[in-house]
């Protein structure tokens, strides 16, 4: 029997990963895969990407790993350097030359292929792009085209933060769901954990409970809650486990709102406090 845990878009959130990797320690599996976003978002980026390097899993690169990179080479845009946005900045601080070099290493997807099981291609988004996000909002039509293009019949994807199981015809679509900040209303560190039984790979999906202060206490720490707004949605995504940061910007432009300012982020959080959680903001 083989075993295979597929864990993806911690963010930074070092209680949900040291949560889930006491789950992992009881389950067991034979492969750790990190299907990539180990950074950004939650306060304690370095702290999760040398956690997981200590573990030598394998890591596949996401869009969050490119976000990181752009301040590296020079690519990001220029407002990427206000003060909004200063909790993406300080990560590139934070990470020494020799992980920022390791970061660049790493592929854009994970191979597994076992015995006579069907194989497996584990990538960020989908095999399409880092950002070509794979949910359940899709039609099976769009997962088809989305994944046709590659030759393994189970692809594993994760970026938009919500778990996700579906055979359509022969192939079959998985998202493993997201660590740190799950966006589908349950708050818990999420991953799939595969089993393989009688030839096939069967799926469950993993949720594992964590205490969340920890979590504030870094953030205030950090010192970006006073002075980024942009922190403060991060922290209210980990809070309500709901997509919050592109809604944010947009009320803000329908509201003629300065996005850096403290007041336009406290209105928002007014106007979505009765908000259903897990609501699909954006994909």
């Amino acid at each position: 029997m083989a075993r295979l845990a597929i864990i993806s878009d911690i963010h930074g959130n070092l209680p949900a990963l040291e949560a889930v990797m006491a789950d992992l320690r009881q389950m067991a599996p034979d492969q750790v895969i990190v299907n990539g976003d180990l950074v950004n978002r939650g306060p304690q980026s370095a702290a999760c990407l040398r956690a997981i390097r200590a573990q030598a899993w394998p890591v596949v690169f996401g869009n969050h790993e490119e976000y990181v990179l752009k301040y590296v080479n020079s690519s990001a845009p220029p407002d990427w350097y206000g003060d909004l946005w200063e909790p993406f900045l300080s990560v590139v601080r934070d990470l020494t030359s020799e992980e920022l070099a390791w970061m660049q290493t790493l592929p854009h997807f994970h191979r597994i292929e076992i015995g006579t099981l069907p194989a497996i291609r584990v990538v960020h988004g989908s095999p399409r792009g880092l950002s070509d996000g794979l949910g359940p909002w899709l039609s099976d039509q769009q997962l088809l085209d989305a994944v046709q293009t590659v030759p393994e019949p189970l692809v594993i994807a994760a970026h938009t933060h919500r778990t996700m199981d579906r055979h359509i015809g022969p192939r079959w679509v998985i998202n493993c769901g997201a660590v740190g900040v799950p966006f589908n209303g349950d708050p818990r560190a999420q991953y799939v954990l595969l089993t393989s039984q009688q030839g096939v790979w069967q799926a469950e999906f993993r949720c594992v409970p964590y205490d969340r202060t920890p979590v504030y206490e870094a953030w205030d720490r950090a010192g970006y809650i006073g002075r980024s707004t942009i922190a403060n949605v991060f922290k209210y995504e980990i809070e309500t486990a709901t997509y919050h940061s592109n809604a944010y910007l947009s009320y803000c432009e329908t509201h003629g709102l300065d996005e850096a300012q403290m007041a336009s982020f406290d209105q928002y959080r007014q106007d979505t406090r009765d908000l259903i959680p897990g609501h699909p903001f954006g994909h």
